[in-house]
């Protein structure tokens, strides 16, 4: 899984995508892709959420995540987000989600909820929401949950 990161190394010989894409490289072993984690990570450094994923190989993703996540500042006021799990999830990560599916097709994907947890019909909406969005993927080669499409 991709990490939310809140600090980074002054030197490092390879940035985060990077690091990820070896690992998968030299293990074989799946990408459990958090795209609230990649948000986080991406607004807390200044970076483009669509250059991270775009620098990870997809197609390693066997799962994807979304959660909810808390806004504050840090200790010289720029805004620091923070994986909570304990919000709905935001209409950015909405976003990259479609970009995501768009190009995966469909994906396994869980909404994850730790903490101040909504009514079960407010869970329920998200996962529809989830669910529609994956079923208007024009990616033909996953059949997962084409059947709950129809």
């Amino acid at each position: 899984e991709n990490p939310s990161t809140y600090v980074e190394f002054e030197r490092s010989t390879m940035d985060e995508t990077a690091f990820i894409s070896e690992v998968l490289r030299r293990t074989g072993c799946g990408l459990l892709l958090d795209l609230t984690n990649v948000h986080v990570s991406c607004t807390n450094h200044g970076r483009d959420a669509a250059a991270y994923l775009n620098a990870l190989p997809l197609d390693a993703t066997g799962e994807i995540h979304l959660a909810g996540f808390a806004r504050d500042t840090d200790a010289v006021g720029a805004p620091l987000l923070i994986d909570s799990h304990g919000d709905a999830v935001a209409e950015v990560v909405w976003g990259l989600y479609g970009s995501a599916i768009d190009r995966l097709g469909q994906v396994p994907t869980l909404l994850e909820r730790d903490n101040d947890l909504p009514s079960l019909a407010t869970l329920v909406t998200e996962s529809k929401r989830a669910q529609d969005r994956m079923c208007l993927t024009n990616v033909a080669h996953q059949s997962v949950a084409r059947a709950r499409c129809a």
